[in-house]
């Protein structure tokens, strides 16, 4: 490496050093003021789950992605990432890179979010069953349907269990249990035994019927289901690893080569050859990655 890149890593290594230590400040500042509204017992539009409001994507999916954070605190950190992102393209010495790590930063953090989202709907809808099955229980011992809600959210493991809870919470302020249950079922998309379970409730409400026999049906094709989705993902898991290593590859070899050989990143951006070359590279990258998603994703 020459001395001009060098010289570029050390500036690049302290302000990313000078970055992540003013976040981690920011950060237990944060934790500590939100410690003390709770303990002084202020409840926060944004910090309580009960009175929180539901609209907005971007506040949903803060939610139902279990991390914990507000909307300020998604935008700090991507912030703080797209300054990582501009500070390597910056040592690298190009403007268009810096923009593009940037942009590419700040778009992994809003991945990270969904992946989070995505891991907890999908542990919530491998619990259910068991949720299900302990209301099932809970009912035929003679309990009422929000008495079997709060004794599985009790039992069930997280983060099934803060969800359970926070139903149960709602009904014993006041909410009727039918609108309990369908605000389940929104909060957890996806999760095809809570929707179910939430249709079942509504119309045994208006009809009548036997709840407990409409649960053990809930948690057979619940149990089954999860089966068959555990055996998918063991199926693909070889092409998913695939999928990942080649979305990581290129990203990885162009920024060390850019940071070990300057010119060629130069020769890349600055070139229309180069320009040419990056555009059909990124477009068959992107098309590869599609192919094999689709590939380890079952057909609907």
């Amino acid at each position: 490496m020459t001395p001009l890149a060098v010289s570029r890593l050390a500036a690049f290594a302290a302000l990313a050093l000078g970055a992540a230590v003013f976040l981690f400040w920011y950060g237990a500042r944060l934790r500590a003021a939100a410690a003390l509204r709770r303990r002084l017992g202020e409840l926060c539009a944004v910090d309580d789950p009960l009175v929180r409001a539901d609209d907005g994507a971007l506040a949903r999916l803060l939610g139902e992605s279990g991390l914990g954070w507000t909307a300020r605190m998604f935008a700090a950190r991507a912030a703080v990432a797209a300054l990582f992102g501009a500070l390597a393209g910056a040592a690298v010495g190009s403007i268009v890179l810096a923009v593009a790590l940037a942009a590419a930063a700040a778009a992994a953090v809003w991945l990270a979010v969904r992946r989070a989202r995505a891991r907890r709907l999908a542990q919530c809808d491998e619990q259910m069953p068991q949720a299900l099955e302990i209301m099932g229980l809970a009912l035929r011992a003679g309990h009422a349907l929000p008495g079997a809600l709060r004794l599985a959210a009790d039992e069930v493991p997280a983060p099934l269990c803060h969800e359970l809870r926070r139903a149960a919470d709602e009904h014993a302020l006041g909410r009727p249990v039918g609108a309990v249950i369908a605000g389940l079922a929104r909060r957890l998309p996806g999760c095809a035994a809570v929707a179910t379970f939430a249709v079942a409730v509504a119309v045994l409400e208006e009809t009548g019927g036997n709840l407990v026999a409409v649960v053990e049906r809930i948690v057979e094709a619940a149990r089954a289901r999860v089966a068959y989705q555990a055996r998918l993902r063991a199926l693909t898991a070889e092409g998913r690893q695939s999928a990942r290593l080649l979305a990581f590859l290129p990203a990885a070899f162009a920024l060390a080569a850019m940071i070990t050989d300057p010119s060629y990143g130069r020769t890349l951006l600055g070139s229309p050859g180069g320009r040419v070359v990056l555009v059909v590279a990124v477009a068959l990258w992107a098309v590869g990655l599609l192919w094999i998603r689709r590939l380890v994703r079952p057909v609907s």
